[in-house]
């Protein structure tokens, strides 16, 4: 019965990490800096590991800058012709909901020329392929990834609402962690 018991214990350890090093993060752009002239945004990205469900803040002087998500040619060219969504409160949360390219730039004339913009890719997330029902059967073709709406109406750019509620970050009274280990409590105790 220890040996049981050590082994769900270590079980649940195992579980508890793998989770916590899946959790969404919530990251400040451009750090302590915030949204401003004196950051190095393609340095900042390549130091960060962005995934499905991630929040970005955007802290800034709304008198001085402003957050435009825009589609690739916006963004190649500068310009901000057709915004997905436009920020303007200085500080402004956004949840990476769907996989895809994400296009940041300032709005304000000559900004984006300047540097203040970057670009972020979110993968697919790894799913494992559906086992067979009958291995007596043929094998069935390998299932397809059907990428989800994008909330904007565009099913190639995934993105926001241009009138998402700023507080879109995510908020929970039950984190996933939470919701773990009081599974793991409610099972332990039905064991003994």
């Amino acid at each position: 019965m220890a040996l049981f018991r050590k082994a769900m214990m270590f079980l649940l350890v195992v579980i508890m990490t793998i989770i916590g090093s899946t959790m969404a993060e919530v990251y400040e752009v451009g750090d302590s800096a915030g949204w401003d002239f004196n950051v190095d945004y393609n340095h900042w990205v390549s130091s960060k590991k962005f995934k499905l469900g991630d929040s970005l803040v955007f802290n800034y002087n709304p008198r001085l800058h402003n957050v435009m998500q825009v589609d690739s040619n916006d963004y190649k060219a500068c310009t901000d012709n057709h915004p997905i969504g436009i920020y303007n409160t200085g500080s402004d949360s956004l949840t990476l909901e769907t996989p895809g390219d994400y296009f940041f730039l300032c709005g304000f004339p000559g900004h984006c020329a300047s540097g203040l913009k970057f670009h972020i890719k979110i993968s697919t997330p790894f799913t494992l392929p559906a086992a067979p029902r009958n291995s007596s059967s043929r094998s069935s073709p390998p299932a397809t990834f059907t990428p989800p709406a994008a909330t904007n109406g565009d099913p190639w750019l995934p993105g926001f609402l241009a009138n998402k509620p700023k507080s879109s970050a995510y908020s929970s009274k039950w984190s996933p962690m939470t919701m773990l280990l009081l599974a793991a409590t409610l099972f332990l105790g039905m064991v003994y």
